[in-house]
C-alpha cells in the first residue's frame, strides 16, 4: 500500500464550509461543529492519525498495493467522511442526551440531514472504489454462478464421454444410452425397436448391442448393435 504522508496544515474552514454536509448549518452551527470536531492546528496530528487508523483497516480487508493515486485520494476522502460520520454521530447523541427542546430540535434534524448526505457520499466513493458490500456480494454470487456453471459443463462433457448411444441399425432411432463399467467384457442387450414409421407401421427390428461390437463414447452420431 502506499505510504501516507502526514498533513499538519489546518483544513481551511472557508473551503469545507462549501462541502455538501455543511451547507444547510448556520455559521454559527458550522462553527461549532468545527471546534466540537477540533479541526484546527493543534489537534492535526491526532486527526491525521484517526485517517491512518482508517486506511490500515481498509489495508486488512483489501488489497490496495495497486492503487492509483486517485484511488488512494478518494480512499483518504472516504476514511475522513467515515471518521466524520462517526463524529456528527457522538454529536446526535450528545443532543440527544441533553434532551430533545425546541433549542436543539433544529440544529439535530440539520445534523441528521447532514449525516445522511455522508452516508450517500461514503457509499458513491465505496461504489468507486470497488468495496462496497453490494459489490462485494454481486462478485461472490457471480464468482459461485461461474463455478456451477463450469461444474455442469464438466460434468456434462464427463457424462457423454461415458455413455454409450445405442441406435436401431434399420431405422436410426436412438433407442437408448448406456453406461458399461466393464465395457470389454462379452455383455448383450437385447433391443426390439417400436419406432412408428411413415407409413403407419412399426419398425419392429430386432438386434443385440454388445460393446466390444461397438464402444461409442460420446459420438451421437453413432450406434452399437449386431
Amino acid at each position: 500500500m502506499t505510504e501516507y504522508k502526514e498533513r499538519v496544515t489546518a483544513p481551511d474552514r472557508r473551503k469545507l464550509r462549501g462541502l455538501k454536509q455543511y451547507k444547510d448549518l448556520s455559521a454559527e452551527e458550522f462553527n461549532e461543529l468545527m471546534d466540537r470536531q477540533e479541526l484546527d492546528v493543534a489537534p492535526s496530528k491526532s486527526f491525521e492519525n484517526r485517517i491512518e487508523r482508517k486506511l490500515k483497516k481498509f489495508e486488512e480487508d483489501y488489497d490496495l498495493s495497486d492503487m492509483k493515486f486517485n484511488d488512494t485520494e478518494t480512499l483518504r476522502a472516504l476514511a475522513q467522511a467515515l471518521i466524520t460520520l462517526e463524529d456528527l454521530e457522538q454529536y446526535t447523541y450528545k443532543l440527544r442526551a441533553e434532551g430533545i427542546s425546541l433549542d436543539n430540535l433544529t440544529l439535530l434534524d440539520k445534523v441528521t440531514q447532514q449525516m445522511s448526505a455522508l452516508r450517500k457520499d461514503i457509499s458513491k466513493m465505496q461504489d468507486d472504489l470497488k468495496i462496497s458490500r453490494k459489490i462485494r456480494k454481486s462478485d461472490e454470487e457471480t464468482n459461485v454462478a461461474t463455478f456451477i456453471e463450469k461444474l455442469q459443463e464438466k460434468a456434462k462433457r464427463f457424462y457423454e464421454s461415458k455413455m454409450t448411444y445405442i441406435f436401431c441399425p434399420k431405422c436410426s432411432m436412438l433407442l437408448g444410452t448406456t453406461w458399461f463399467n466393464w465395457p470389454d467384457e462379452n455383455n448383450k442387450l437385447q433391443f426390439t425397436c417400436n419406432r412408428l414409421l411413415d407409413t403407419g407401421e412399426h419398425c419392429k427390428h430386432k438386434f443385440t448391442a454388445t460393446p466390444l461390437a461397438f464402444y461409442c463414447q460420446g459420438k451421437k452420431s453413432g450406434s452399437l448393435f449386431n
